[in-house]
């Protein structure tokens, strides 16, 4: 351990018995069972709400809980200001997007995990007054047109950028290649969704007193290693979690794996039948969900990192990216159309 991870571990009631990194990570051995030292980078008033929510489907699901350090708090800081949470681990094996077992019980944990995060006011406890009488959190909804509308406006930017560039690259020509299709797929996409109804999104959203997880990738949901395949033994990492509708968890692991599995409509069927077995999509969730699919994130994704990064070297890897979405595409646009008629 270096000293910095010292620091901040002496401040929690818990003897060290020793330590390994993990993913972004610090695992610990400790005489209280294995927990996980991280950076935290949010707001330390979100971590109540956290504590809250967690807690309020312990009975539900398995989570990786916040542990509170010698003084009563979620978080711990270093001496330059740095933050960071400890939190029990849970233990098994990450979930395999090879494995449709395992993607099966994962959509199932986040049917369950939604279901549980259902606002009740049994939750209220442990939250200010003023939550008490009737706010959960001033925690804001991103309606997901207001996204759309800035990556495709970042789209554009870049586009201009790239035809200003003199000499262009392999990569950067085989990218003006491509731009116009997909920039016009992300107008279009962006209009239909500045179309929806906000107000009705987000009224839904309120008196449902809705929360996801905010990054449900495979790699956050765990499986027991030496047990049934495909059985959830908990859900972890929810720093990210949001005051939205579970359309977006679905989204953000069902994109994953069909990436993966070049679109296949079979195991979209797979994934949809595994979560609306428990929970099923409200009308405004499923528009919303549809329309997340059509945008072109991925074309975005790759931009933004190639704008972002250092121009005079692109890893092969970027360039890889781009070709697997160009051949991807029209199994994407037969998919999304099939299942919510949107092109």
């Amino acid at each position: 351990m270096n000293d910095k991870t010292v620091n901040v571990l002496e401040q929690y009631d818990m003897e060290v018995l020793r330590t390994f990194k993990g993913r972004g990570t610090i695992i610990c051995d400790t005489n209280k069972g294995n927990r996980v030292l991280k950076e935290y980078k949010g707001k330390p008033d979100k971590l109540e709400l956290l504590d809250c929510l967690q807690r309020g489907i312990s009975d539900t699901i398995k989570t990786d809980t916040l542990v509170r350090n010698k003084e009563g708090m979620l978080f711990s800081k270093e001496a330059d200001g740095s933050m960071y949470i400890l939190k029990e681990q849970v233990d098994g094996r990450e979930c395999s997007y090879k494995n449709e077992e395992d993607i099966a019980g994962a959509f199932s944990a986040m049917a369950t995990l939604h279901l549980g995060f259902t606002y009740q006011g049994t939750w209220t406890q442990g939250l200010t007054s003023t939550d008490q009488e009737g706010k959960v959190q001033e925690i804001p909804i991103y309606f997901y047109a207001d996204e759309m509308e800035k990556h495709t406006r970042e789209c554009r930017h870049v586009k201009n950028y790239l035809k200003k560039l003199r000499v262009k690259s392999d990569f950067e020509r085989a990218l003006l290649q491509e731009y116009d299709y997909f920039l016009e797929k992300a107008n279009a996409i962006t209009a239909l969704a500045s179309e929806q109804p906000r107000q009705e999104y987000e009224a839904y959203i309120r008196e449902n007193g809705l929360y996801c997880h905010g990054d449900y990738q495979y790699h956050n949901v765990i499986f027991a290693k030496n047990g049934n395949s495909g059985h959830c033994a908990g859900v972890v990492n929810f720093e990210h979690f949001a005051h939205n509708s579970g359309a977006l968890d679905f989204y953000l692991l069902f994109r994953k794996i069909s990436e993966k599995s070049d679109w296949s409509l079979s195991l979209a069927d797979h994934m949809l039948e595994a979560y609306q077995s428990k929970r099923h999509f409200a009308p405004c969730e499923w528009r919303a969900l549809g329309l997340r699919l059509a945008y072109p994130e991925k074309f975005w994704k790759i931009i933004n990192f190639y704008y972002n990064s250092r121009k005079s070297w692109m890893p092969n890897r970027n360039y890889e990216k781009l070709e697997s979405l160009i051949r991807q595409e029209q199994n994407k646009e037969k998919l999304v159309h099939k299942l919510f008629g949107v092109v």
